[in-house]
């Protein structure tokens, strides 16, 4: 389907009729994720990543030239622009799809506490968005924020058609509006809100709304997974009026293996119920993880992927759940409150990550690697740029904290094979990938891991050093979920 990433599928055989290898499943939305913004295009779902250098796979290289030129196509015809103000890029299909939103609007019966009102904003609006991504369609103008604010827009629209009417329907595109808001649209509804009052009329939520904001002097929380790269980060909100008392808890299930990455959001009743349902969905490594206090620069650098203007917000990966996509709006609305809340305690000086212990974690191996081999200074060269290589797609490039970069979850080391093979040329590529076991090791040194989620990350280093690049293999259908277990 067009508007669906690209489906992985079977590379053609050769007459020479090669044996054939076949990639492990790996998730599409989080192998995806390391594609940086400069490398996706507004308004387009996701496609495979590039990377720095063409494939050594002939099929491949062929297949990422057609990729090329239908970009350099799309550039040409569709240029993104920047703001969102009078005269912006809309696409042809929003009108229509906006239209059976605010039809919804219409027929549906809204309740008066905020909390509601924006879950009930982002099911109808994450619902027809989901529709349109799942369905043969336009393929482009996929972008959540702009879709959102263009239909913000339109039900600003048809509100004041209405209270130039029979004044029956504005409430509900009064308060559909204040469930979409975002920091840009605050703004137009005070506006509307002055031209409500002139008529008379009191809008429900009233103004300024009371928007949720971090519950004073409360700590906000974070759990991880046994490998250290899967975070659930938990803030209790409360309703400005009652700045002590939380109204809910909300939480970001956040994977860091590839890149930052937000698989799952939403409001729950308590803490205790959002780690119950984390730890389901992350699976065995999350079973024991238990929440503690976040650090403010931890928090900062892990909502980095939940803020407006982030890569989910404007592009698309194909794969997103209807779940996920009802809480777009919402989620970055908190993620900026909480953002904002912990500015004022970061330290003066903040710490550069890994801006020194990446380079003395590449000596520690070097020195370790060659100690275990026992071979001369030769060795250390070769793998000095062996593992140069191996860490270009070893994970972020900023990861949230250092153990985030000794990681070595299954998940990673299956992606990051994957990334070196479609990106690089396969001679550099082998010579990388059979690094993968002793990197593994070495990184199983530097955490406390139970044996069998060790050995479950040393067999995916296996695996993955054993199949060469270059070679013809079959890829198989993806199957993983959006919000992948390990």
């Amino acid at each position: 389907m067009l508007v669906l990433l690209e489906r992985q599928h079977a590379v053609a055989e050769p007459t020479a009729q090669p044996v054939q290898r076949y990639r492990p499943v790996i998730s599409r939305a989080a192998t995806l994720s390391a594609v940086a913004s400069r490398k996706r295009k507004p308004g387009k779902p996701a496609k495979r990543r590039q990377g720095k250098g063409l494939s050594g796979n002939p099929q491949r290289r062929a297949e990422q030239l057609r990729e090329r030129d239908a970009a350099d196509l799309l550039r040409q015809q569709s240029r993104w622009a920047a703001s969102f103000g009078p005269g912006r890029r809309t696409w042809p299909w929003w009108a229509e799809s906006h239209e059976r939103v605010l039809a919804r609007v219409r027929a549906t019966e809204w309740p008066t506490r905020l909390v509601d009102i924006e879950a009930l904003s982002g099911r109808l609006a994450g619902d027809e968005f989901y529709e349109r991504l799942s369905a043969p369609g336009p393929g482009t103008g996929l972008t959540p924020a702009g879709w959102l604010r263009a239909l913000t827009e339109a039900a600003i629209k048809a509100m004041r058609a209405d209270l130039g009417g029979h004044r029956e329907e504005w409430p509900k595109f009064w308060a559909f509006c204040c469930g979409l808001a975002d920091e840009e649209s605050l703004d137009d509804l005070e506006a509307e809100a002055e031209v409500i009052a002139g008529h008379g009329l009191t809008p429900v939520p009233g103004v300024p709304v009371s928007w949720y904001q971090p519950t004073a002097g409360a700590d906000v929380l974070v759990a991880r997974d046994a490998y250290g790269a899967r975070f659930l980060l938990i803030a209790p909100f409360s309703d400005p009026g009652q700045p002590a008392d939380p109204d809910h808890w909300y939480a970001w299930d956040l994977d860091w293996c590839v890149d930052g990455l937000v698989v799952a959001a939403g409001a729950y009743g308590s803490a205790a119920e959002a780690l119950a349902e984390w730890r389901a969905f992350a699976g065995p490594p999350a079973a024991n993880a238990e929440l503690g206090s976040c650090p403010p620069e931890l928090v900062i650098r892990l909502l980095d992927p939940a803020l407006a203007g982030s890569l989910q917000g404007e592009s698309v990966f194909g794969d997103e759940p209807a779940e996920f996509l009802r809480e777009i709006p919402r989620l970055s609305r908190r993620a900026g409150a909480l953002a904002a809340s912990m500015n004022p305690l970061l330290p003066k000086k903040p710490s550069s990550l890994l801006a020194d212990s990446r380079d003395s974690a590449v000596e520690d191996f070097l020195d370790w690697y060659t100690e275990q081999a026992g071979q001369p200074a030769e060795v250390r060269d070769e793998a000095e740029g062996a593992l140069e290589l191996l860490l270009a797609e070893w994970g972020p490039d900023v990861p949230p904290d250092e153990r985030a970069f000794y990681a070595y979850s299954p998940h990673r080391i299956e992606a990051c094979a994957s990334i070196l093979r479609d990106s690089y040329e396969p001679d550099w590529v082998n010579e990388a990938l059979p690094l993968l076991p002793d990197w593994t090791r070495w990184c199983a040194s530097k955490t406390a891991l139970d044996a069998e989620a060790a050995e479950r990350a040393l067999a995916a280093a296996r695996a993955e050093a054993a199949i060469l690049a270059g070679e013809t293999y079959t890829i198989t259908e993806d199957e993983a979920p959006f919000r992948r277990p390990e």
